[in-house]
């Protein structure tokens, strides 16, 4: 972690912003058997409370109020899937994965982190998934959402949630 020291001066007084500017923060989603070289949003929730997805189809969105990528805990990602008129979108081939299948992090400061892929499924879009946000095992996992099965235009979204589920590679 750096600090970034920013000096304001005005007529009356001079301040001091003491700011962390954080280099383990991830910058790239990388998955060669998927061909996935994606960049990283960092988002937290939405008003309605749900974990917020990438404004761009083509970039992934790291939970920024859960663990780094590589820090014990679950790091989450979100990327979208069948994107609008049959557009392609990041993870449209998440369902390829496979265990054993790498993933790899890359941070801010160039550092790479790998994941190796240990379990995949399927959840209904109301299920309880509170295992997707954390773990009590004192490791590092990354755990990639997305959405899948049938899309509803009346509730805007697809019927269920493909999760895959990684360890970090020690």
């Amino acid at each position: 972690m750096f600090l970034f020291v920013h000096l304001n001066f005005n007529q009356q007084q001079a301040t001091v912003d003491l700011f962390a500017l954080s280099t383990d923060e991830p910058s790239r989603l990388k998955i060669p058997s998927i061909s996935v070289d994606a960049s990283v949003e960092h988002l937290g929730l939405t008003n309605e409370g749900a974990m917020d997805v990438p404004e761009d189809k083509d970039d992934v969105a790291w939970y920024k109020f859960g663990p780094h990528p590589g820090e014990n805990g679950n790091a989450v990602i979100a990327g979208h899937y069948g994107w609008k008129e049959n557009t392609p979108a990041v993870f449209d081939n998440l369902h390829k994965l496979k265990i054993g299948d790498k993933i790899y992090v890359e941070n801010k400061n160039g550092s790479l982190i790998t994941f190796v892929v240990r379990e995949i499924q399927i959840y209904d879009k109301d299920a309880d998934a509170s295992k997707v946000f954390w773990s009590d095992d004192n490791k590092a996992h990354l755990n990639l959402i997305t959405c899948t099965g049938e899309w509803s235009d009346n509730e805007k979204t697809s019927s269920h949630r493909l999760i895959v589920f990684a360890n970090k590679k020690e």
